[in-house]
């Protein structure tokens, strides 16, 4: 498992941007954004940043030793691991000071540091290291961040604990940005997309006992105040806590007990794509529960009916993930059965809500990009430009030297949709969480000319990472099923910048954003409202238009 995606430090990515979130413990479907694999596929993943939210900071760090040892030691075992990965040269004066060091760390320290915190040193040092570029992204993974990494757990399909039911993103001094619930789970009717989870209390185990890990008892924890796997290492241990949420400037409080899910149409029970065409066709609940609301409701998905042969669908992530059952699931493949039930019911229009995706695997989002593109509007120097033996291009991810990656994918738009006219048939709805591979997505349907942008601008990434694997480092892992094995550290780290395919756009730092018309519409009764106008208008300009 490949390709995988993150939003924020982008490294949200991997360890579960995703925390708890759709998934039991926590999910691993956050993961970086423009990764790659060993078999070489790029994938990504996004960094939403909400404006930071103060907090005081605990003196109570998981591993105090740790943390003491790695600030006193942070540069000089990042340098000693650049020394260890062969970076700086036999003949380094930096290396030699550093082995130095080292030596005596090992030799007269006044007590020997045990080789397991060492290396759990050594991972924080090798991040920072990476990270001294000012890139955010990069990251030295120890074996078992890298397993999590390569082998998701299905988000939906609970098992063992249950989930909580909510998906969000790891924002590093903030908190938890909840990104979307899970229909019939524990979070459903409480937390809301948009929420930030500022700190848990009342923390108790399976068991109904206090959460205890190694020793060290957890009455409640703060976020914030943690590095990202810290924190899931101790919210894989929570079955049961009250939620703090930060909410329009106020915090309130839900109390939450991880839970068995339902999907909300079982003959449809997809982890990553949400359609809904009808209330007699649809995967996403219009029915009131306990918690007497619905998405249908929380979306104005009735609103809907104001339109002719017009449907919804709303990407999650671009990612993939395996059920309990072992079957994979993937983006694209849900994707392409929701737009074959959308022809199928006779629909022309399409609106697709990348709210809040973080991104995910560049080939999934080039998949689904190759369903929504066509040629037909542009003119035959573009059309040269753009054309392949493998189809259309969809982006071009560029190193620092060598020859770009470049993704192309066969148009099958004519399979789902009319020919194009001057007035796009798809309307994409984006937002700041919308980032990488949404961006990705909603760059090359606005150079084609297929889709028109309503929303916000969206977060600006542009640029991809890679994951190497170390094969001459290991240690020990836990896999999914409990059982120990031997894993590979491995280097997530920035190797490209991507771009849009005709108008050659990067939008890193910038995003994209709709036109005036269409812009700082941040709710769904204004997207609506737009969108109701725009599909019922007889004169709206398309063709190609200018990258923000």
């Amino acid at each position: 498992m490949a390709n995988k995606d993150f939003f924020d430090e982008e490294f949200d990515k991997i360890e579960q941007s995703s925390v708890g979130s759709h998934s039991d413990e926590f999910s691993t479907r956050s993961r970086f954004e423009d990764s790659r694999g060993d078999n070489g596929n790029f994938d990504n993943w996004s960094g939403y940043q909400p404006t930071k939210v103060e907090q005081a900071k605990s003196k109570k760090p998981l591993y105090i030793v740790l943390l003491c040892l790695a600030l006193v030691l942070c540069i000089a075992l990042g340098w000693f691991l650049c020394a260890i990965f062969g970076s700086l040269g036999s003949s380094s004066k930096q290396e030699r000071l550093l082995l130095d060091v080292l030596d005596v760390l090992k030799n007269d320290y006044y007590k020997q540091v045990p080789q397991e915190k060492l290396w759990q040193a050594v991972e924080a040092a090798g991040t920072a290291l990476l990270q001294t570029g000012g890139d955010q992204f990069s990251r030295l993974m120890s074996p078992q961040t890298y397993y999590n990494y390569m082998n998701p757990t299905s988000s939906v399909v609970s098992t063992g604990n249950g989930v909580f039911g909510m998906s969000f993103q790891f924002v590093d001094g903030v908190g938890l940005y909840v990104s979307s619930i899970v229909v019939n789970s524990s979070a459903y009717g409480a937390l809301r997309e948009g929420d930030i989870i500022v700190k848990l209390s009342q923390l108790k185990n399976v068991l109904g006992q206090s959460v205890n890990i190694q020793g060290q008892i957890f009455e409640e924890i703060v976020p914030s105040q943690w590095e990202q796997n810290s924190f899931t290492t101790i919210l894989a241990n929570v079955h049961s806590a009250l939620f703090h949420v930060l909410r329009d400037g106020e915090v309130v409080q839900y109390s939450l007990t991880r839970s068995n899910l339902q999907f909300a149409n079982p003959e449809y029970p997809f982890e990553f794509v949400e359609f809904y065409f009808g209330d007699d066709c649809t995967n996403v609940s219009v029915t009131k529960g306990n918690a007497n609301t619905c998405v249908k409701d929380e979306r104005l998905l009735g609103e809907l009916s104001k339109l002719k042969d017009t449907g919804y669908i709303r990407i999650d992530q671009f990612m993939d993930t395996y059920n309990e059952n072992g079957v994979k699931l993937q983006a694209d493949v849900e994707f392409r059965q929701a737009l074959t039930l959308f022809k199928s019911r006779g629909l022309k229009r399409l609106i697709l809500d990348l709210k809040g995706n973080p991104g995910g695997s560049v080939d999934y989002v080039s998949s689904i990009a190759g369903m929504l593109v066509t040629d037909a509007k542009l003119n035959d120097k573009q059309r040269q430009k753009v054309t392949s033996s493998d189809g259309l291009l969809i982006t071009t991810l560029q190193p620092r030297a060598g020859s770009p990656y470049v993704y192309s994918r066969e148009s099958t738009y004519d399979l789902y949709f009319d020919a194009p006219t001057d007035k796009p048939d798809i309307v994409v709805w984006t937002d700041a969480g919308s980032a990488s591979a949404s961006e990705l997505l909603t760059g090359a349907l606005r150079d084609y000319g297929t889709a028109v942008q309503m929303g916000t601008t969206t977060y600006g990434k542009g640029i991809a990472q890679t994951c190497i694997p170390l094969s001459d480092y290991t240690g020990t892992v836990i896999t999914n099923s409990g059982q120990k094995t031997t894993g590979h550290w491995a280097i997530y780290f920035t190797i490209a910048e991507y771009f849009s395919p005709v108008t050659t756009t990067n939008i890193h730092g910038k995003g994209y954003t709709p036109q005036a018309e269409y812009d700082n519409l941040d709710t769904y009764e204004k997207l609506w409202d737009a969108t109701i106008k725009y599909f019922n208008s007889a004169n709206v300009g398309g063709g190609i238009q200018a990258a923000a």
